[in-house]
């Protein structure tokens, strides 16, 4: 048996999640998949998955698995202590998306900073029309409610809001006055890939809406590691540091 075990969080992204679908949609064998909490389950099932399973941690993935099973870790959790355990009795992938690590014992790594390596559905691929409006896309969770710290970017720009999973519920009272108009999270395929222009937070979304046609934006919130520096130079993506409203017109008027 084959499992991919995604780290997911109320207070983190679907990143990881999103990939692990894209994964388990690729196999031809049955993949199982291995989430941490009850609401990453339902995404997962809006977004292709047949069921996953939760566990608390990466310490837990012994619990679910059996000897000679193969396990797919997408985590940015602290390996835990039994990971050699792990690789003696498994056949261990890690996915990783910073610098570059050589294997710890005998996993193997499999690196999508590497644009032959990108986990992304095949629904992002196939062409469809877009409309013209820009979306932003903050990631799944807003627990700093930063989103607000910015409302006259997203006024100036004439922004419509994608919601996150992991939104606060009513949050998007608070948010309506400086966005166009506001869009569930449960519509974020049917968005994204049908979306002129992008910005967003999520590097995971950058990437499936730049496969998708779309106009993209990447706002980093944190310094990016020079291996995915790169891949987004290689996809085109532009990186702004901040939420440079004159840059993110110019990029917008320009299609970069």
């Amino acid at each position: 048996m084959q499992y991919y075990y995604a780290h997911t969080g109320h207070k983190g992204s679907l990143d990881a999640l999103r990939r692990g679908v894209a994964y388990i949609k690729k196999q031809n064998d049955e993949t199982k998949l291995l989430v941490n909490d009850f609401r990453a389950g339902i995404v997962a099932k809006e977004l292709g998955a047949i069921s996953a399973t939760t566990i608390e941690t990466i310490a837990d993935i012994d619990l679910v698995l059996e000897l000679g099973d193969t396990i797919v870790i997408d985590s940015t959790e602290n390996l835990p202590k039994q990971f050699k355990s792990y690789c003696d009795h498994y056949k261990v992938f890690r996915v990783l998306l910073d610098e570059p690590q050589e294997p710890i014992f005998n996993e193997s790594i499999i690196d999508i900073s590497k644009k032959e390596n990108l986990l992304v559905d095949d629904v992002y691929k196939v062409e469809q029309p877009k409309n013209k409006r820009v979306i932003f896309f903050g990631g799944d969770s807003d627990y700093e409610k930063s989103i607000l710290k910015h409302k006259d970017f997203f006024k100036e720009l004439k922004a419509n809001l994608l919601l996150g999973h992991y939104f606060f519920v009513n949050y998007e009272k608070e948010l309506k006055d400086f966005f166009v108009d506001i869009y569930e999270s449960e519509d974020y395929k049917e968005i994204i890939t049908t979306s002129s222009d992008i910005i967003t937070t999520s590097i995971q979304c950058a990437i499936e809406s730049k496969i998708s046609g779309a106009n993209v934006i990447f706002i980093a919130e944190e310094n990016l590691s020079l291996s995915l520096s790169t891949l987004f130079i290689n996809l085109d993506i532009p990186v702004l540091h901040k939420y440079d409203l004159s840059k993110a017109t110019v990029l917008l008027m320009s299609g970069i």
